[in-house]
């Protein structure tokens, strides 16, 4: 059947039919007048209202002839001018009564035409669906409309091009739809609200238009149309309203479908981080059903947003930062794994081949980029932290790379919050000490450095803090002077105190060792709340 959607029903179309002729008196200033689509028309004091976009007319007789007046809707364009268009018409053969129910008969007949073959479009639409090809709907609309369509989801990835006129074959880069201006053709409340769209690159004069697909929750995708939102008419407005209802039902279908798909996701992963799998050939096998390739080793990093709140909008982002983010890092590394696990995020980054653990960080780091840049939008002001584990030849390990990552992750947070990533292998005896008895490491601490501590409670020195920093400046009295804004000299007697204080020498490597184990038990007590 031809794709062609039928022709509207306009002022023009409605003054040829009833040979109405302007008089000489009246405003035609206006060069598109007769375009103008009817939404409703009053003939006297009754009204008919048609279900497309358009402008509200009025018909009535005068001394000499009839008049016509046409207002944009005010709910569509509040910038329309206040006063109607007004077109004074020439006395026509018909007595009013008689012309009345010929409109009336002609109207209803225009509308039978075009609601009839809508509604076959649409049904071949609606059967495309049924049998699951959405590609397939995307390239009727673009016989039935006219022009390049193409199909988003809410993540903005495209599930169906149809180009060739317009546009290439193949998608192109485009800015993300944002709100914009009505127009004064806008349509009534009752329609989609169309807004005007840009492309990048070398397609920036190509006209684009979204059609938002809505649901109860929101926009859950658009509908992109290579075509100036202005140049629609009304019987297209009409039926891409209709359209859009049925692309949004499929578009909840593809969603829930995906949902149900990323909870498998969810529980294989799961179970592969706590290690709930027999071995590494059930690993390889449940990994192949989603294209995972687990015969390869894997990078783990687990991350954090700084000062993150488990709110729903928070955790919207959140969820946002991991889509947009692996939309880049899948291009540059396929078969990356990245999900969201108690409001943190959890990557895995496949590798052709095993890496000395030295290489490790700047290799995570190329990814972990992406996250940082993408992050900047949607979390401004806020670092991501990352903890990364040891890299381990089989898939039989990551359970163990997932437990460092989390640690070094945790540790990094409290004693290197400079650091965007702490690596685990990097955090030397601190390892060992988180994993030890809380009680254990607090005696072993009040025994070493008992005496300092009462001093500091008293005192307003800081010894505690002061040798600390001598000790991770590996000894430089500048260095550590810097970081503790204070002049060489004040450090010098602040080191002699604590000797004093200790009964001990902090500069001989026997007495460091205890005290800097000890120091480090105190910067750990941050986490054990």
């Amino acid at each position: 059947m031809p794709f062609n959607l039928p022709q509207g029903i306009t002022l023009g179309h409605l003054m040829d039919t009833f040979n109405l002729k302007a008089a000489p008196s009246s405003d035609t200033s206006t060069p598109d007048i007769r375009e103008l689509a009817i939404h409703s028309l009053r003939l006297g004091n009754e009204e008919h209202v048609l279900p497309f976009p358009g402008w509200e007319v009025q018909l009535s007789p005068e001394e000499h002839g009839l008049l016509m007046q046409a207002m944009a809707l005010p709910r569509q364009n509040p910038n329309a001018r206040q006063h109607p268009i007004q077109i004074h018409l020439k006395q026509t053969e018909s007595a009013w009564q008689e012309l009345c129910a010929k409109i009336k008969n002609w109207l209803e007949q225009q509308q039978g035409r075009i609601l009839a073959a809508c509604e076959e479009f649409y049904q071949t639409l609606t059967e495309d669906l049924s049998n699951q090809y959405s590609s397939s709907v995307v390239e009727k609309l673009q016989l039935i409309l006219g022009y390049d369509v193409f199909l988003l989801d809410q993540q903005l990835d495209v599930l169906a091009w149809a180009g060739g006129r317009q546009l290439p074959e193949k998608p192109i880069p485009f800015l993300p739809p944002k709100p914009g201006k009505k127009s004064k053709l806008s349509p009534p409340s009752k329609f989609v609200n169309l807004i005007e769209g840009a492309w990048q690159g070398s397609y920036q004069d190509t006209p684009l238009t979204w059609c938002p697909l809505s649901g109860q929750e929101g926009v859950l995708g658009y509908l992109g149309l290579s075509v100036c939102k202005d140049k629609l008419g009304s019987i297209e407005h009409y039926f891409l309203n209709k359209t859009a209802t049925l692309l949004s039902l499929e578009l909840l279908k593809i969603e829930s479908i995906n949902e149900n798909e990323k909870q498998h996701h969810r529980d294989f992963l799961f179970d592969l981080l706590y290690n709930n799998f027999d071995s590494v050939e059930v690993i390889c096998s449940r990994g192949k059903l989603w294209g995972w390739d687990f015969s390869k080793p894997h990078l783990v990093a687990v991350g954090e947003i700084q000062d993150f709140m488990p709110l729903p909008a928070e955790r919207q982002r959140l969820s946002s930062l991991i889509t947009k983010a692996m939309r880049i890092i899948v291009n540059l590394n396929p078969g990356t794994i990245c999900l969201e696990r108690n409001d943190q995020v959890v990557c895995l980054f496949p590798l052709q081949e095993m890496i000395a653990q030295s290489q490790t960080a700047g290799t995570a780091e190329q990814f972990l980029q992406t996250f940082w840049d993408t992050a900047e939008t949607l979390f401004p002001d806020r670092k991501i932290y990352f903890g990364l584990g040891n890299l381990y030849p089989t898939a039989r390990e990551i359970h163990r790379s997932f437990q460092e990552a989390r640690s070094a992750l945790e540790i990094g947070r409290l004693l290197y919050p400079d650091k965007p990533v702490t690596v685990f292998n990097e955090l030397g005896i601190m390892r060992l000490l988180q994993r030890l008895d809380h009680q254990e490491l607090e005696d072993y601490r009040q025994e070493i450095l008992k005496p300092l501590l009462e001093f500091d409670r008293e005192g307003n020195l800081e010894l505690e803090q002061t040798l600390l920093t001598y000790y991770l400046c590996n000894g430089d009295l500048n260095l550590a002077a810097q970081k503790l804004y204070l002049h060489p000299n004040t450090l010098r007697y602040r080191i002699k105190k604590a000797s004093e204080v200790l009964d001990r020498d902090v500069s001989q490597i026997n007495h460091q060792l205890n005290l800097f184990i000890a120091l480090q038990i105190g910067r750990l007590k941050g986490l054990w709340s």
